[in-house]
């Protein structure tokens, strides 16, 4: 599982409410938590101190409701605190996810360095639809 903290500013001009009220522009800094869980099916190529893989699958993320603060404009231009909120609407995003890497043992640890590509099947909420993360994972293996 993967965290990941997305940011948005959001700002916007004069816009008429409803009724006779006018919006004479708002920024704010919005933020959200996202969960990505990955679905890999994992090839190692050998068996020796360094070990060569490869990996497919799919990434799934659930993107958490969107809160922030920030300055709204009345009608004689003062600026008063606001808060915002938005929910995406979407339960999961899926990712069809490809990587490559290599595991390596020092003492009593393994270093796992690995680049992996990630092609959103949804432009909802993405900085990029095609996105390349660059891992580096360390973890205690109970066998050696």
């Amino acid at each position: 599982m993967l965290y990941e903290r997305f940011h948005r500013d959001v700002s916007e001009g004069i816009t008429p409410s409803s009724g006779s009220m006018v919006n004479f522009g708002y920024i704010t800094s919005v933020a959200a938590n996202a969960f990505s869980f990955l679905l890999l099916a994992k090839y190692n190529f050998a068996h020796h101190r360094i070990k060569p893989f490869i990996e497919a699958g799919a990434t799934l993320r659930h993107l958490g409701t969107f809160n922030g603060e920030g300055i709204q404009l009345d009608f004689y231009l003062h600026p008063s605190a606001t808060a915002f909120q938005f929910d995406p609407g979407k339960a999961v995003d899926v990712a069809v996810t490809a990587g490559a890497g290599f595991r390596y043992r020092v003492a009593v640890v393994d270093v796992v360095p690995e680049i992996r590509y990630l092609h959103w099947t949804s432009q909802y909420e993405q900085p990029v639809q095609n996105q390349a993360m660059v891992m580096l994972t360390v973890t205690f293996p109970t066998t050696r």
